[in-house]
């Protein structure tokens, strides 16, 4: 017995569907939608098999694996745009992580280093710690500048770790002497614990 010819309406209308998702399976964001496409293909092609089911399926058998093929590789592209985006992800995480080490490691103030500083007059900073040695032993200061007023010379320093996963800083004030020499007159730390 000779099988009638295929209902082809339901067949024809499940592989456009399917041919839209398909094209569009590829496409970040939009594969989305492709995926509801191919479902909805799929329903459709899989009713035209069952209506067709004494006849000739050849079209509807298409419509289907065009439809399951494009929800195939929505869900392989989505998980490659993801391992994509994760891969960044941990290299940004990696380089601000190296980032903050370092900006850790070039700062060399520790809370008894602040705490032994010694803070003399404020105007005069006799008795306070001398500058001489504060650069060599913490490195250039990120922040330097000298004023003057009367018969004064300021000079503010400060170091920070602007990179750093905490905020650090020291901001000291030195008075200039008569022999040339700086005292401390002023002092003030964030971020140390």
């Amino acid at each position: 017995m000779e099988k009638k010819k295929e209902s082809k309406v339901l067949a024809i209308i499940a592989l456009i569907i399917g041919i839209l998702a398909l094209i569009l399976s590829w496409v970040p964001i939009v594969n989305n939608f492709a995926a509801v496409l191919a479902v909805v293909s799929a329903i459709l092609g899989l009713i035209a098999i069952i209506i067709n089911r004494k006849n000739k399926k050849t079209l509807s058998i298409v419509s289907f694996v065009i439809s399951v093929l494009a929800f195939i590789i929505v869900m392989a592209t989505q998980s490659m745009y993801s391992s994509a985006i994760d891969s960044v992800g941990k290299k940004v995480n990696s380089d601000i992580s190296s980032s903050q080490k370092k900006a850790d490691d070039n700062f060399k103030w520790a809370k008894t280093d602040y705490d032994a500083l010694v803070v003399g007059d404020t105007m005069t900073g006799l008795g306070g710690t001398n500058y001489d040695g504060l650069e060599a032993k913490f490195g250039t200061p990120s922040d330097s500048n000298e004023s003057s007023s009367g018969d004064y010379t300021v000079k503010d320093v400060s170091w920070n770790n602007m990179g750093a996963s905490k905020y650090k800083s020291i901001s000291l004030t030195f008075v200039k002497q008569a022999d040339g020499s700086w005292l401390l007159s002023h002092k003030y730390q964030s971020g140390l614990e």
